[in-house]
């Protein structure tokens, strides 16, 4: 793993410490799941097609061998609410022994803008991203890296929510982030793709109160085969964006099949309109 982590600061590294220690990071993931869980699969309908093939990934995958689940992003509350609904509950508990909870990435300035956000998300297992540094910033390898040491991490490759409820174009950072898993580990992680409907009705765009009464729906994928591109990872010769634009493409593809096969989203673009005309920020 020296060639991916040969120049990445220490501090890059202290963000995956929980600040609030082991019964800090337990409690915290336990509660948080434990609303996510409450919220949707109680107060509103939890729908899996091929949940077997999750449980397959999360549990009986080769030792050391990595879990990147991807998933399309409709509400803030994609993460925690799908891994938490989609995990057992025990596991968040004992996540600080076990460490089998996904490991997920939040805008700096969204998730991490005060001292107690950040050692909230920091407890919660979210890594900071910097919107705007680019697919070679330090976080991103130290996320490849927990993939590489056989770790589950929770990607939406479109790096914003997509308010017209359709699948948005994948930012090749996503390949990057493979390549170096495949890099540090000397193999590829299980790549297993994931589409939900439902989430933003959930939790709408800028609302702060949860909805209830509706139905969420999440389609599992079959794990994306990738070896016929990831062999030219790292090749000296090979044009590594082209690379990385293909691994994102195949990634695009399999979640394009996906949203083929599911209720469509909700669209929240006259949403975002209403709020604009009212003054409200847009950003997200």
């Amino acid at each position: 793993m020296d060639a991916l982590l040969e120049d990445v600061p220490q501090e890059a590294f202290q963000t995956m410490e929980c600040p609030w220690g082991s019964a800090g990071r337990s409690i915290t993931l336990g509660l948080v799941s434990g609303f996510a869980k409450l919220t949707l699969t109680l107060l509103n309908k939890f729908e899996v097609v091929n949940y077997e093939q999750f449980r397959q990934a999360l549990d009986h995958r080769p030792k050391g061998t990595g879990l990147i689940t991807i998933a399309n992003h409709v509400s803030m509350f994609d993460d925690p609410g799908i891994p938490s609904a989609l995990t057992p509950w025990a596991r968040f508990w004992l996540d600080p022994w076990e460490d089998r909870v996904r490991w997920t990435l939040c805008a700096q300035e969204v998730c991490f803008k005060n001292e107690f956000l950040r050692q909230f998300f920091a407890a919660g297992k979210t890594l900071p991203v910097l919107r705007g540094e680019g697919v070679q910033q330090p976080i991103l390898r130290v996320a490849a890296w927990a993939a590489a040491r056989g770790d589950w991490v929770h990607l939406f490759p479109e790096g914003k929510i997509q308010l017209d409820g359709k699948l948005g174009a994948f930012r090749w950072g996503v390949g990057k982030m493979v390549c170096d898993a495949r890099l540090a580990g000397g193999k590829d992680p299980i790549i297993l793709p994931m589409y939900h409907s439902g989430m933003s009705r959930v939790l709408p765009f800028k609302a702060f109160i949860f909805r209830v009464g509706h139905t969420i729906t999440v389609r599992i994928g079959e794990p994306l085969d990738l070896s016929d591109i990831t062999c030219d990872c790292n090749k000296p010769g090979k044009d590594q964006q082209r690379v990385w634009e293909a691994i994102a493409l195949r990634m695009h593809a399999a979640m394009k099949e996906l949203e083929d096969q599911s209720p469509p989203n909700l669209s929240q673009r006259k949403l975002s309109k209403d709020q604009s005309s009212a003054g409200l920020d847009q950003s997200s």
